[in-house]
């Protein structure tokens, strides 16, 4: 490898700094006598950026162009602050730049290979700005060692030299040429071939490729953390060279037209972005050695934080449950020590060394062949479209009725996912990492399932639709009849939309985990996201100190973090200072416009072809129309901006014998509640 002067210059000075990182092995735990020396601290910043790299110079006669548009150049740096306001940065530079000149004229163009190196002092304006700020402003002005290589493109990749017309084109012959009838068009292949000093235009000869050049710029540093910063800079570099661009002020020729070359040398604008990393490498403070033999650290620290009589610093177990016994060191009785305390423990004489489960029940060989099963037949999953099998017990003493509002066989958006989790009764099934299904509600009789059906569509699951679970475990569509049926019995159900809600939330995990590691753990919910997490749920509570109860009870089962979610009416609610607030949707009725509300009403919704009887029917009305949810087709009459309207629809066709009839709403083609919907425009 060939080391040009840009190396040569950073390796000297990366030299001492070698040097100094030697230095700092001392051990912090030598005891040293007191010394009024101050103590040095090398902070070494490693960085890495990118940017633009623009010219400015004879070709384009410095007055052209996007001054942070040019072509790709990096830097590699390292620093360390002299003082709380001057820093020291030692850098290589790398990368291209190029300029393309167009004129009735004069036609100039050339790229240009660039490599410096070059120490900068920074100065950061400490002594007027806040110390604990997170953004820091600076200057800089340094020196740099700085070699290029300049190439032009004349030919394009057949041989044909270019000729500028001045009709614009570019052709193989010039305009003056005697056959420049027979001339063609051609187009630059933007290929730099031909080297500019070796072209020799001017008279200069073998000049040296390689100058100095002094940066000079400004930027502003954002403090991420301690460890890593994020700088934005552009630093002009003035070059003592004018051939960059192989022109000058003394440059003759045709190919310089009616323009001269301007007298400023040339200048190189490099306007970047880079990450900082500080390694906060320090000497050995200079301390003494407190004599700790008689400190009473009990005399000091005297809180007791769950209240069991033992005090925190001396306490192994820090959140004990209240009015539980516990021994000399804090934590809960375990009589049978089978790591399971005595107040979770179900069976408190459990024989020593027996594996036992999280309720401190024995493992039994029984639990371990149902173990090996479900991992034999994980999926559980008989047919993915219409019918889905229940992992666990299938002994059902009757049909069960509920309603399915979503099927999902990738993550589910966290949008979705609180409009689910919002609903008291939801239940979620997976059927391994296939397939999702969410259900509500658990019905005897199809009419109570009909009716919740009809609240959930006019809540906005669009996709709401009956299943039922027969004694053999297996969840199934009730079919596109029953899905259909009239209500005898008008009454609704209690709208429970509006009641706030708890549940708490065991974890989050990159993984799937096994069903085991939640056993005894009462009405588990896991779902999976969209972005690739799956989350545990248990639990649904009206009052928030149960949910608190219950998840103290959690942690003491192992799940270190849980904490309470609030629902209400379809939205997660932040609870403010719990530290769990990510991923909390606002309520949605903000971004809905008036305007783009509408009310329709439906007269039914099915999965598979309409029943010709039923069409005729339709067909006799002249005003349905079809909208496609996934696998169903929704059949809708109406389209008003008044609820009262669509209303007056439906008792209409209820008379004529649509008895299923209801109105439903929508935000431009989003279906959204019917409750929203007529926040907006009632």
């Amino acid at each position: 490898m060939k080391l040009t002067p840009p190396y040569i210059l950073l390796l000297i000075l990366l030299l001492p700094t070698h040097l100094l990182l030697a230095q700092t092995s001392d051990s912090l735990e030598v005891e040293v006598e007191k010394s009024n020396e101050e103590t040095f601290i090398l902070k070494p910043t490693i960085g890495l950026g990118a940017g633009s790299l623009k010219f400015y110079g004879d070709v384009l006669d410095m007055k052209y162009g996007n001054p942070i548009i040019g072509r790709f150049a990096y830097e590699l740096s390292i620093a360390n602050d002299l003082t709380d306001f001057l820093k020291l940065k030692l850098y290589v530079l790398w990368g291209q730049t190029s300029a393309n000149e167009r004129n009735t004229d004069r036609n100039l163009n050339f790229k240009s290979r660039i490599s410096t190196g070059g120490v900068i002092l920074n100065y950061n304006f400490h002594h007027l700005l806040n110390k604990n700020r997170t953004l820091s402003p600076f200057i800089g002005l340094g020196i740099e060692s700085l070699e290029f290589h300049s190439k032009t493109d004349l030919y394009d990749q057949y041989g044909n030299q270019y000729h500028y017309w001045s009709d614009g084109s570019i052709r193989n012959l010039p305009e003056d040429a005697p056959n420049a009838s027979d001339a063609i068009r051609i187009q630059r292949d933007y290929f730099y071939e031909t080297d500019l000093r070796e072209s020799n235009y001017d008279g200069y000869g073998k000049y040296p490729e390689r100058t100095w050049a002094v940066p000079i710029g400004t930027g502003f540093i954002m403090h991420l953390s301690k460890h890593l910063d994020f700088v934005l800079s552009s630093f002009l570099h003035l070059s003592f060279s004018d051939l960059i661009d192989n022109i000058t002020k003394e440059s003759e020729g045709d190919r310089m037209g009616l323009h001269l070359g301007n007298k400023g040398k040339d200048k190189l604008l490099f306007t970047s972005v880079s990450l900082h990393y500080n390694f906060q490498i320090e000497e050995a403070k200079r301390i003494e050695k407190l004599n700790q033999k008689n400190i009473d650290y009990l005399a000091i620290d005297g809180g007791d934080y769950d209240q069991d009589g033992v005090n925190d610093f001396i306490d192994e177990c820090h959140v004990t449950p209240p009015n539980v016994k516990v021994n000399e060191k804090g934590c809960p009785l375990d009589s049978d020590k089978d790591g399971i305390p005595d107040y979770a423990d179900v069976e408190l004489n459990t024989s020593f060394g027996v594996p036992v489960l999280p309720d401190g029940s024995t493992f039994t060989d029984q639990l371990i062949l149902k173990d090996y099963l479900d991992y034999m037949d994980s999926t559980g999953l008989s047919n993915a479209e219409t019918i889905y099998r229940k992992m666990g017990n299938n002994n059902y003493k009757s049909k069960k009725y509920m309603v399915q509002v979503g099927s999902f066989k990738t993550g589910i958006d966290n949008e979705d996912i609180n409009r689910f989790l919002s609903i008291a009764d939801v239940k979620i099934t997976t059927y391994g990492d296939t397939l999702t299904v969410i259900t509500v509600g658990n019905y005897d009789n199809l009419p109570d399932a009909l009716k919740r059906k009809i609240q959930l569509t006019e809540q906005g699951y669009a996709t709401a639709e009956i299943v039922s679970q027969n004694d053999k475990g297996i969840i199934e569509t009730v079919g596109d009849e029953d899905n259909n049926k009239p209500v005898n019995n008008k009454q609704p159900l209690a709208n429970k939309d509006d009641e706030t809600f708890y549940r708490v939330q065991l974890g989050a995990f990159n993984k799937k985990q096994p069903l085991s590691d939640f056993t005894g753990v009462s009405d588990l919910l896991e779902i999976k996201t969209d972005d690739g997490l799956f989350r545990y749920f248990s639990g649904s509570f009206k009052d928030k100190n149960n949910a608190e109860q219950h998840k103290n009870e959690m942690k003491q089962k192992g799940f270190q973090d849980s904490f309470v979610a609030e629902y209400k009416g379809g939205n997660r609610v932040a609870i403010y200072g719990s530290g769990n607030d990510i991923n909390v949707t606002n309520p949605p009725g903000s971004k809905y416009k008036k305007e783009n509300i509408s009310y329709r009403v439906q007269l039914g919704i099915f999965r598979n072809q309409l029943p010709k009887e039923i069409l005729g029917e339709y067909l006799k009305l002249g005003t349905v129309e079809t909208i496609k949810e996934g696998e169903l087709t929704r059949y809708v009459s109406g389209n008003f901006k008044s609820y009262t309207e669509a209303e007056n629809l439906k008792n209409e066709l209820i008379v004529k014998g649509f008895e299923t009839a209801f109105v439903i709403s929508f935000h431009n083609q989003e279906m959204i509640s019917v409750k929203e919907a007529k926040a907006l425009t009632e």
